[in-house]
Order: C-alpha cells, then structure tokens, then sequence
C-alpha cells in the first residue's frame, strides 16, 4: 500500500508564482473563455478555464500541462488583441512566456486545436 499523498488519477502539476496583477489577468482571460459570446449554445464551457478560475479563487497556483498549454495560448491571444491595456498585455506576455519556460511544449494537434479554438472564439478578434 502506497503511503504518498498523490492519487493515481491526479496528474502532476506545476506550480507558477504570480504577481497580483498577474494573477489578475491570468484570471480575466479564463473567464473571458468562460464567458465568450458564443453563437452556438452548445458550445460547452472549456474545462481548463473553469478549473483554472476555481484554482485562482482558491489560492491554488499549480497548473496541469495542459492548463499551462491552453493559458499560454489565451494569454498570448489577449497580449496580441488591440483592446487590453499596455501593462495587462504586458503581465499576460510574461506569464505566457514562464508558462514555456515550465512547460514541455504542446504536441503539433493540441497547438492546431487551440489555434482552431482561438479562431472561432469572437471575443479575440
């Protein structure tokens, strides 16, 4: 019997030291996704905004891969749009950026999903 604290199912995560106002818009980009105008109503809620959102509010600082991957491109997007202020745009670039430096990069069909995704998104354009 395994004395760790892990779970199996949990997956490895990565903990990333935020500024407060890092932390802020890392937090306004996941609700952004949460929140987009979407013209389908089917479109389900992406659940790596949700659980990044609910982490935030938590406290909780630790990232999944693959919520590193997903925030790295939606932060990079809202860095890129005209509409953020310059000093948003600037936390949401350096966080992006420590989100590579700690994360292995993306395989080639999840960079093309989020692409995809990032596109069909009407917030991001």
């Amino acid at each position: 019997m395994s004395t760790t604290n892990r779970t199996r199912n949990q997956p490895n995560q990565t903990r990333l030291d935020l500024s407060r106002a890092e932390e802020w818009v890392v937090h306004h980009v996941a609700l952004s996704a949460l929140t987009d105008d979407s013209e389908s109503p089917h479109v389900p809620q992406p659940w790596w905004a949700l659980e990044t959102a609910k982490k935030l509010e938590a406290g909780v600082r630790s990232f999944t891969q693959f919520e590193g991957w997903r925030l790295r491109a939606e932060l990079l997007a809202y860095a890129a749009h005209p509409s953020p202020p310059d000093d948003d745009a600037a936390h949401a670039r350096t966080v992006g950026d420590r989100l590579q430096r700690s994360f292995a990069p993306a395989p080639p069909a999840i960079e093309n999903d989020m692409a995809v995704d990032q596109a069909l998104r009407p917030d991001l354009h």
